[in-house]
């Protein structure tokens, strides 16, 4: 499926495809005005997302810098290249996006019909340092899947990253400290620091923000990101920033 997801071919698929309802809930997330569809297509559900000049506005967005949408693909691209799990999506314009659709329940759902979570460390501590190194500040309960047949949640709209953090702790690490304490000083197997060390050169290309204090901001999370070696590391830097 990643070789079909090509900006020609999702552009064939939209024109052919299918416009289906969806089920869609606002939770209260920084102003949510983007024009958001769901499509039916011959490689599968595609997300269609339209950002707003007033989005920017309200969450007080340096659109300048990059959009919403931009910042969305950028951040798509860092987990690319880090290896982590992330529906494909493609930049369709400075503001739309298009991702493929996982009928998978966020974890708003999951957790009001299922119940609580079963968490992974490893996979918690990848998504933690994914969100630290990205700077996102809008990861609710609504903005991660949650797989729950290998009970591991998988990131989605990482639109709000590369921004001023304002102390936003990500949704899934308050319930990780709380249900999973014991796990917080244990060393995770995965290498998820040595693959963002290793992103340093090619940042720039990634991330081509266009304020300099953004981009510095971006390196000085990856330095920062080099005294980490478990989830408590993480939770200090994120409370460290407040």
């Amino acid at each position: 499926m990643l070789s079909d997801f090509t900006l020609k071919r999702i552009q064939s698929a939209l024109a052919h495809g299918k416009m289906v309802p969806l089920a869609l809930e606002h939770y209260p997330s920084r102003g949510q005005t983007a024009i958001q569809r769901l499509y039916q297509t011959k490689i599968g559900k595609l997300f269609w997302k339209r950002v707003s000049e007033r989005n920017h506005r309200e969450c007080q967005i340096p659109v300048k810098s990059g959009s919403l949408a931009e910042r969305e693909w950028w951040a798509y691209r860092v987990a690319k290249a880090l290896g982590l799990e992330n529906p494909p999506l493609v930049l369709l314009g400075r503001m739309t996006t298009v991702q493929l659709w996982l009928d998978l329940p966020d974890a708003h759902h999951f957790i009001t019909d299922q119940g609580p979570l079963a968490l992974d460390l490893d996979n918690v501590f990848e998504c933690a340092c994914f969100d630290w190194l990205t700077g996102q500040i809008d990861r609710h309960d609504a903005n991660y899947l949650y797989d729950f047949v290998q009970r591991r949640i998988i990131l989605i709209d990482s639109a709000h990253g590369f921004l001023r953090y304002d102390g936003s702790l990500p949704h899934y690490l308050q319930l990780f400290e709380i249900a999973c304490r014991t796990a917080l000083h244990k060393k995770p197997k995965s290498d998820m620091v040595q693959r963002i060390a290793q992103l340093q050169q090619r940042l720039p290309e990634l991330v081509p923000l266009r304020d300099g204090g953004e981009q510095e901001a971006l390196q000085r999370r990856l330095q920062q990101m080099r005294t980490v070696a478990t989830l408590q590391d993480v939770f200090a830097l994120y409370r460290k920033s407040q």
